[in-house]
């Protein structure tokens, strides 16, 4: 697709990137005026001793804060209403994210709320966001969402059994704190299902029809950094130069997803992960390989060069075995990071695919849009269907 003349908007947070950087956040915190700080995390984070360190470093610089640890896994409209509850009684100014995409998801609505009020689910959509938050520093300890870089927050709708997500501007953090090292604790298990929505966000970026030169080049980038540090991460959770590779991996696939947003695994993912409450990654990959099935023909020179960019060798290949071979080097990670990527992994109820296919038509066209190949509800169910 020539995209040679496309409009580029490209919004990101400051970036602090590397090993050690956490050391430097009681300082960051000070500079951004965040005298009374919210920390948004969850148990696992709090149990694994990334909270302690942390609150450590705040309290040498003098900042106060406030923990709230109930972030649910799929974290609930409800979930973010009593996050802000509790910031707002302890007249929080401003809000550290400290966990997976679920607390930093939530920290950036808490931020909102506290500073224009209203009710979250108007928020929910594309660009209904009144404005900027309270300053918010975003922590990641997974390397996978890439939401501490992005404009984007995701809920989990329990009501209408899907998910729903604000997309703004106004949701990009005034700082991201990205330090390799938190990242060490992630079991092989959550390793494999955060790395593969990282990259699951860098092809679908790729691929999708909003691409620019710019989200191709880090798109690519990112293909190719968590193609090759994947395995070694999920084999090595100490491995270090691979947990700092993956990291700059998903943080790139995170401004991807500014630029180019991700399609359709990401939409089918949606009220799987509502019902079943599976984690987002996998969810996600539950449909990924199909969906890359219904795709690798619609954009055949796309998927050659992601296998270029895995290493396949595509001399003497015809463009469309090179581009199947793409979808083929998928699966071979897929397989090694030994994440669920069939819906009977989860016992998924056949009966639930008619419902599921309407409910992705209705609710995430906004995702939908973005693929080279545009799917109906057919389309969908035959997925579905495929990835039994």
């Amino acid at each position: 697709m020539n995209h040679a003349f496309k409009n580029i908007t490209l919004a990101v947070p400051e970036i602090l990137f590397g090993l050690g950087v956490i050391e430097e956040l009681g300082n960051r915190a000070k500079a951004l005026g965040a005298a009374n700080a919210m920390i948004i995390t969850d148990e696992g984070v709090a149990a694994a001793g990334i909270l302690s360190r942390v609150v450590g470093i705040l309290e040498k610089s003098g900042v106060g804060y406030r923990v709230f640890d109930k972030v649910e896994k799929e974290p609930s409209v409800e979930n973010v209403e009593l996050a802000f509850k509790e910031a707002s009684g302890a007249s929080c100014r401003a809000i550290i994210g400290l966990g997976g995409g679920s607390s930093i998801d939530v920290s950036k609505m808490v931020a909102v709320l506290l500073k224009h009020g209203g009710n979250l689910r108007d928020y929910l959509g594309i660009e209904k966001v009144p404005g900027r938050g309270v300053p918010t520093i975003l922590v990641p300890t997974t390397a996978g969402t890439g939401s501490e870089v992005s404009k984007y927050a995701i809920f989990d709708n329990r009501q209408a059994k899907t998910k729903l997500g604000a997309a703004s501007g106004h949701l990009i953090a005034d700082l991201a704190v990205v330090d390799p090292e938190l990242t060490i604790s992630m079991p092989p298990a959550v390793t494999a299902a955060t790395g593969a929505d990282a990259f699951i966000h860098a092809v679908e970026g790729y691929i999708s029809t909003k691409a620019t030169p710019l989200s191709d080049l880090l798109a690519l980038e990112a293909v190719r950094i968590i193609y090759e540090n994947l395995p070694a991460a999920f084999a090595d959770g100490q491995n270090i130069p691979a947990r700092y590779q993956m990291a700059y991996g998903s943080m790139l696939g995170g401004i991807v997803l500014n630029l180019a947003s991700a399609s359709a695994s990401h939409a089918l993912a949606y009220p799987i992960g509502s019902e079943y409450h599976v984690p987002h990654g996998v969810g996600c990959m539950l449909t990924f390989l199909e969906v890359m099935e219904y795709f690798a023909m619609a954009d055949v020179p796309k998927f050659a060069r992601m296998a270029q960019a895995m290493g396949v060798k595509t001399d003497g290949m015809s463009p469309r075995q090179a581009a199947q071979q793409a979808v083929e080097e998928m699966r071979k990670l897929v397989d090694y990071i030994e994440i669920p990527h069939k819906l009977s992994a989860i016992n998924m109820d056949r009966n639930l695919i008619e419902p599921f296919a309407k409910s992705v038509v209705a609710n995430q066209q906004r995702l939908l849009v973005n693929g080279p190949r545009k799917l109906n509800e057919k389309d969908i169910r035959t997925i579905y269907e495929r990835s039994y």
